[in-house]
C-alpha cells in the first residue's frame, strides 16, 4: 500500500483570484478615446506639430496606468498586439480614407482618436483571456 500512486489535490484558486480580473472594459475605452481626444485637442493648439512621442505618450502612459490601478494579469497583455495592429489599420487606412472626403484638416484627428479607442477596446476585450481556472 506503501507504494502505491497516489495523487495530490491541488488546492483549488480562491474564486477571488485577482487574476481572473480583466482590464475595466468601459473606463478603458472611454479614458482611452477622451485622452486621445485630449492629445488631438492641444496638438491644434500647437503652433509646430508635434513629435511622434507626443501623440503616443497620452494613450499609452492611459492604458497603463489602468492595467497597473487594476492588476491586470501580465499574461493578459497579450491583447496589445492585436489591439496595435488594429488601431493602426485603422488610423492609416481610415486617414486616407477620410481625407479624400473630408481632407486631412479632420482626417488626421479623426483617425487617430478612433484607432486609439479601437485599441483600448480589442486590449480590455482580449484581457479577458486566459482564464487562471
Amino acid at each position: 500500500m506503501l507504494n502505491e500512486p497516489h495523487e495530490e489535490s491541488a488546492p483549488s484558486p480562491p474564486e477571488d483570484d485577482p487574476r481572473n480580473e480583466p482590464a475595466p472594459f468601459g473606463t478603458l475605452v472611454l479614458l482611452t478615446a477622451a485622452s486621445a481626444g485630449a492629445v488631438m485637442a492641444l496638438t491644434g493648439l500647437l503652433a509646430d506639430p508635434p513629435s511622434l512621442k507626443f501623440l503616443l505618450f497620452g494613450p499609452i502612459a492611459l492604458v497603463a496606468f489602468e492595467v497597473a490601478v487594476h492588476e491586470v494579469w501580465w499574461q493578459r497583455w497579450w491583447g496589445a498586439i492585436p489591439g496595435a495592429v488594429a488601431g493602426l489599420a485603422v488610423y492609416f487606412e481610415g486617414r486616407v480614407a477620410l481625407a479624400d472626403i473630408m481632407g486631412d484638416g479632420w482626417a488626421h484627428p479623426i483617425a487617430y482618436v478612433t484607432a486609439w479607442t479601437l485599441f483600448a477596446a480589442v486590449f480590455a476585450w482580449c484581457s479577458r483571456y486566459p482564464r487562471s481556472l
